[in-house]
Formats: C-alpha cells, structure tokens, sequence
C-alpha cells in the first residue's frame, strides 16, 4: 500500500520512528496505519510536508493513474 510514500521513505533512508515521528504518533500506530491505510488529514499533510509531495503522489495505490 501506497508504493510512493514508501519510496520515499527509502530514499531519505528513515525508519519507521522517524516516519512516526512527521506524524506525531507511535512507531506500533504508524505501522498500524501503514498496513491499514487509514491515515487522518492532517497526517497526510504532514507527510506532503515533509517530503514535498503532492497528495496525489504520495498516496497513489498501486496501478492508480496518478502514480506519476
């Protein structure tokens, strides 16, 4: 689920606390979240924030248009 923002954090080579940390949450909440995908608003733009993505980005699933 959600293949960018995974890349992305490999790129900036963080971990799942740092990932945790942008959000403002546990690293056992963030991998909750990841697995279910059921991050709040404020979270995603937390996440656009700090990698400088666009939401459609970021959060694009695998085979979605807006991928690129």
């Amino acid at each position: 689920m959600f293949p960018n923002l995974i890349g992305q954090k490999g790129y900036h080579r963080m971990t799942d606390d740092d990932m945790a940390k942008v959000i403002g949450v546990s690293r056992n909440t963030y991998q909750q979240k990841m697995k279910s995908g059921r991050f709040t608003p404020e979270e995603c733009k937390a996440f656009c924030a700090h990698f400088g993505k666009r939401f459609e980005y970021l959060f694009a699933e695998d085979g979605d248009e807006n991928a690129n």
